[in-house]
């Protein structure tokens, strides 16, 4: 899995763009831009940790998104498991911190399922 490829099945990164002179290693950078549930937010964000075929994790570094998540592969019986975490924190008020839990949120979690299915959909190709 690559930052490039991430806007091709996770529809709220609208670009990826590795700022890095290394790329697919533990401390490659990006800048992304992206937009949820009308929001839009610009950060960069950095790899902590790559191994092939088992885990991608990461980390922001700057922008107006602060966060980190995972991808994480490992074999089943169906064939391979994805397992995505992901904990975030938007630049709000105690009000817009109301609104990302009723809203935000939400989007997101839809999104992160819809970008799943097209994971599968793509890996079976």
């Amino acid at each position: 899995m690559t930052w490039e490829k991430t806007p091709e099945w996770y529809e709220p990164f609208k670009k990826v763009v590795v700022t890095s002179k290394d790329k697919n290693v533990v401390g490659e950078t990006v800048h992304i831009s992206g937009e949820i549930a009308g929001i839009k937010a610009e950060w960069d964000a950095e790899t902590t940790e790559r191994i092939e075929n088992k885990t991608h994790s990461w980390r922001s570094t700057g922008g107006s998104f602060t966060g980190f998540g995972s991808f994480d592969f490992s074999p089943s019986k169906a064939g391979t498991k994805l397992t995505a975490m992901m904990d975030y924190e938007m630049p709000y008020s105690i009000f817009g911190k109301l609104i990302d839990k009723l809203r935000v949120h939400k989007a997101m979690e839809k999104s992160v399922d819809d970008g799943l299915k097209k994971i599968k959909a793509m890996a079976e190709k």
